[in-house]
Formats: C-alpha cells, structure tokens, sequence
C-alpha cells in the first residue's frame, strides 16, 4: 500500500505542526457554475474561509492536481461543490486512492459523510459520483 512519487513515499501531513484553518493552505476550484446564486455562493465560501482565517488560498485549476497536492502536503486541504460545480468521476478516480493512500480524508461535502456535529462519520466513504468533495491532511482539518 501507499502512495508514491518518484518511487518516494508520499504522506498528506508530517503530525510535526497540528493543522487547524488557521495555518493551512486552502485549495479551491470554481467550476463552471454562472448563475447569480452559484457566483455568490462560491465566492462567499472563499469571503468565510479568509475572515475564519487560513494561511493562505490557492487555485490551480486542475482536480487531479489538487487532490495530489493534498496527498503530497502541498496544499492542506482543497474543497469544490459549493454550487454543484462539482468535478467529474474522471477528475476523482485515480487521485482519490493516491490521497487515501497518502493519508488524506476524502469526503463528500454535502453528502451523509459527517455526522450532526459535523465530524466525519468514521465508515463512510467517499462517492466519486458526488457534486461535492472536501479532502484534507486528516480528518480533524475537513471537520473544522
């Protein structure tokens, strides 16, 4: 098992420094949702995201990069689907195993995946059919 670059194993985080928002570097894709509500609802989540307070945020605009940055510690967390812009099944498959195997948890934002307190329900798992997606170094992170 596990995931490699270069023949190198590659894991999501180090556990050195704790990540919370705060000190992550947020992944975001916009998608192609135009409408006037989708434009405000995307934009809003990125106004949220700033005013709670992250290291920084970035947009590559590419899934499989994402989730792969994510897996690698590039980025700490990466979300899309706020207004159904979701990505294809396409831009999930493979990069999904690499971030599972990396260490990641890789869920669906507006699925069954959490729990009414919000924390990640422990057997479920992520639908690469979903419109959403939320993947972080750890479970805690895509909690918060």
């Amino acid at each position: 098992g596990g995931a490699y670059r270069n023949g190198e194993r590659i894991f999501s985080t180090d556990d050195v420094i704790e990540k919370t928002l705060a000190n992550s570097v947020v992944g975001f894709e916009f998608g192609y949702a135009r409408s006037e509500k989708g434009i405000d609802d995307m934009v809003d989540a990125v106004r949220r995201i700033l005013k709670h307070g992250c290291r920084s945020m970035r947009t590559y605009g590419s899934g499989v990069l994402d989730l792969c940055y994510v897996a690698s510690g590039r980025l700490d967390i990466v979300y899309t689907g706020i207004a159904e812009e979701g990505w294809k099944p396409w831009d999930y498959c493979a990069a999904t195993i690499i971030a599972e195997e990396s260490g990641c948890t890789i869920r669906s934002l507006k699925g069954n995946d959490f729990d009414e307190n919000g924390h990640v329900l422990p057997n479920s798992k992520f639908d690469i059919y979903s419109k959403s997606m939320i993947c972080g170094v750890n479970s805690k992170l895509v909690e918060e």
